[in-house]
Parts: C-alpha cells; structure tokens; sequence
C-alpha cells in the first residue's frame, strides 16, 4: 500500500514538472501561482517544483527579478513528450471542442480557427446502444438511412468497431439487410432497437482485419514548387511516405487524399505500391 502511495506522489510530481516544462516553452515563463492554481497545491509546494525542476534542467530555465517569474532559458531542451508540438496542437484543438479547457496546459491561447465539416448529430441513446452491442457481441436493429433506398427503413446490424473516417464517426457492422459488412455513419442511425429475431456475424470482416501499407509521392507531372509543398505538407521522407490503413477504409483514405480510382493525371499524389501487411482477428 505505502509503495503503491508513493507511485503514486512520484507520478504526481513529474505530471507538475512536465506542466512547469510545458509552459516554459510555449508561454516563456511560468510562475509558482500558475502551478498552485492548476494541481490544487499550495505556493510552498509549486515552489518546491520549480526549484526541482531547475535542478534537474538548469539550462531550461531562469528567474526573472522584473517579471517576479521563471523564463525560458536560451539553451532549452524538452525533457518531457507532453512539450512537444504535437501535444500542443491537440491541446489547442481540444479547447476549442469544448469551449473551456479545464485540462489544457497551455496559458495563453492564441486567436485561432478549426476549419470544420457540417456532420450529422449522433444521440447519446443511440452511440450507448451501439457500444453496448459492441461490447455484448449482440446485433441491434437501427432505423437506418441507407444509399440504396430514399426512406429510413429499420434493418438488423451487428455492430463491431467504431470508426472515425477523418470527418465523422461510423460503426463498422454486418447489415442483415446488404448481407455483408458496411461502414455506416452514426448519424444515419436515427432508433435503435432490440432485435425481433437473433442473427449470426456468419463470418469475419476481413476487409476490416486486413491491414494495407500504401506508398504514396507527389505526382511526378506536378511543378518542382507544388511537389515541394506537398512533401511538407505531409512529412515525407526523401519524398515518398508510408500510410497503413485498413482494408475496409481504404477508398475513403484515397478520396481525402484526392487519389483517384483508376489514377489520373491530374491527382496530386500517386500510389507507387500497395502491400498487405497484416491480418489480424476481425472482433472480439
């Protein structure tokens, strides 16, 4: 008990010396206030927390007699993951979701926009439905609005994976109704019910099991300038990258990426190979 206590007040210690690091390098400075106020603390105790933090990163930061506050240090060098950009970004994202940021790190927010898609709603009633069918491997009937006919007609799923294609969210699910598995999205569920009759998921999804690596460039007939744009933009590496995505996801991946089916001239990327890479049990 008394080892698993004092884990625990490590941990609690290195989450505030990573907030300390945090708000060096992203505001400049952070004073013993700041981590009272966010960890509940006393001032004694954020002291504590600076002074440990300088001990163990002297280069990283430095007292600032006029701003009564520690600064950024010319020579800093992030010691903690949760520094990096990534980290800041999905926090600047997350408090933009949910119009406050009770858990975001980060002291000033920049002015800043999320170009987002008009998506459907999904009601709570129905996404705990269709994840208590998941986690019961039980099927559900959902009143659902399919591409094939112009009226929501009620149809029998079996509901495995939830799934988020880079816009929306979807339930990746054997349709009784297709008879076969389809990626539907939430918001084309309108009612769920319990099932009248009980059915079978007769088989694995094995577009969903099986994992694809594509190797993708920029295309060749693009100028110097766009490929060189393009390469940025996506982090490529001698100017080709990997992505792995699942089978079953695959055209969606090529249609955001503008990859067209068969390939055309004027796409922006081309995929030099396609290679299965894995399979892996379909559900649970």
């Amino acid at each position: 008990m008394q080892a698993a206590r004092g884990q625990k007040q490590k941990w609690a210690i290195e989450r505030r010396l990573a907030f300390v690091e945090f708000r060096l390098r992203w505001d400049g400075k952070v004073n013993r206030t700041d981590v009272a106020t966010k960890f509940g603390i006393s001032l004694n105790q954020a002291t504590n927390d600076l002074v440990a933090y300088a001990k163990a990163a002297p280069e990283n930061i430095r007292y600032d007699l006029s701003l009564r506050a520690y600064v950024r240090g010319e020579n800093f060098s992030a010691r903690y993951i949760t520094s990096s950009s990534q980290s800041y970004l999905s926090q600047l994202l997350a408090s933009d979701e949910a119009g406050s940021a009770p858990d975001c790190w980060i002291g000033h927010i920049p002015s800043f926009d999320v170009l987002s898609s008009p998506t459907g709603d999904v009601a709570s009633e129905i996404l705990q439905a269709i994840v208590g069918a998941i986690l019961a491997a039980e099927p559900i009937d959902g009143l659902l609005q399919s591409t094939r006919e112009p009226n929501p007609s009620w149809t029998t799923i079996f509901p495995h994976a939830l799934l988020m294609d880079g816009e929306r969210w979807c339930v990746r699910a054997y349709s009784s109704s297709a008879g076969d598995f389809e990626t539907i999205p939430l918001a084309r569920i309108s009612e769920v019910r319990i099932p009248d009759t009980s059915i079978d998921q007769r088989s694995d999804d094995v577009e969903w099991a099986s994992v694809v690596e594509l190797e993708i460039a920029p295309n060749p007939n693009l100028r110097e300038a766009d490929r060189n744009t393009i390469i940025r933009d996506l982090g490529m590496k001698g100017g080709i990258t990997a992505i792995k995505v699942r089978r079953a996801l695959l055209s969606q991946l090529k249609s955001r990426l503008g990859i067209s089916s068969p390939p055309s001239p004027d796409d922006r990327l081309v995929v030099l190979s396609s290679v299965e890479i894995a399979t892996s049990e379909a559900t649970s």
